[in-house]
């Protein structure tokens, strides 16, 4: 007898063919009870048809999916109760010629609310999402960009479920309403205790979240919380960076090529990142080198690795070793 999933969403090497093509291809990852995942890669990778599974909009090929302890295939009734769905586009979702809370009524009701209790649970969740009385009465149709993605929001959260699933929920958005929608999300998060699973193309969400996924070609090439992702890196978390005067092909090249450098990326106009194993002490040794090849610099310190640096040289991607991306 198999035992029951631990977590809030499972997926245990899930498969799923479209015909011939396989689109995941034996994929595992979970998201803990309150967790922030993040399910990140680029287009094609598999993370649309990971959400069409967990919405049951789509069968798997082979392995399971499961939602608070139910077989996504199983159990679709009871999983449309569990997860809340915010689409990519709000259009899909909203009634423009209603106000946020008038949407939430309609929303609320399919899921057999009182009006009452809709009405309660709808302001609770606009409050979080920095909603007055003025936003909350006011035709959708007259909310700015980042507003309607709120009410889309709410309207995914209105019948308290334990899991919101949310499609790409920053794109459209300009830089400080993508930051302003995540920061709206993580309260949320922190105060209603929801589990939230974002789809994303965008590395700016992983700041934002608890665990990650990375999703390429169909398969998982990395899963973990950010800091020990970042940590299986040389340096395990700690980087130096280096300012070199004028940066060409042919320096670069030398510089790269150090025997203690493992990876590298660039880190601005005349700035590399390099990383080592035990950066501090190798710091004196580069500095030497450096003057006995005669590259100029102008300034070299130990900083933290971010996410961005283990996107661009984590070692699964099938490129050449040491490569970065501009």
């Amino acid at each position: 007898m198999s035992t029951a999933p631990r977590h809030e969403i499972e997926i245990v090497d899930l498969k799923v063919a479209f015909k011939k093509f396989l689109a995941l291809k034996g994929v595992s990852f979970y998201a803990g009870k309150k967790e922030f995942l993040g399910v990140v890669g680029s287009s094609g990778a598999g993370k649309t048809t990971v959400l069409r599974v967990l919405t049951g909009q789509i069968s798997p090929t082979g392995g399971k999916a499961f939602v608070g302890g139910y077989d996504v295939t199983k159990k679709r009734k009871l999983i449309s109760l569990l997860v809340g769905y915010v689409p990519q586009l709000e259009h899909l979702s909203l009634y423009y010629e209603f106000s946020a809370l008038q949407n939430a009524q309609f929303f609320g009701r399919c899921f057999g609310m009182r009006p009452k209790e809709i009405e309660e649970r709808a302001r609770s969740i606009l409050t979080i999402l920095g909603f007055d009385e003025d936003l909350m009465t006011k035709k959708v149709e007259r909310l700015s960009g980042g507003e309607r993605k709120r009410v889309s929001i709410c309207l995914g959260m209105v019948h308290n479920p334990p899991v919101l699933l949310l499609d790409e929920p920053t794109t459209g958005l300009d830089a400080h309403l993508r930051h302003e929608t995540l920061n709206y999300l993580k309260m949320l998060n922190h105060e209603l205790g929801t589990t939230m699973v974002i789809i994303s193309h965008d590395l700016e969400v992983v700041d934002y979240c608890t665990r990650v996924c990375l999703l390429e070609e169909g398969q998982v090439s990395q899963f973990g919380t950010p800091a020990e992702l970042i940590s299986t890196l040389p340096g395990k978390g700690e980087s130096i960076r280096l300012v070199l005067s004028r940066m060409s092909s042919a320096v670069l090249d030398k510089v790269v090529t150090l025997k203690s450098v493992k990876y590298w990326a660039k880190a601005g106009r005349n700035a590399v990142k390099l990383f080592v194993d035990e950066p501090r002490e190798q710091m004196l040794a580069i500095i030497k080198s450096l003057n006995e090849m005669k590259i100029p610099f102008e300034e070299i310190s130990l900083v933290e690795a971010d996410f961005f640096d283990y996107f661009q040289v984590k070692p699964w991607k099938s490129k050449t070793e040491g490569d970065s991306q501009s």
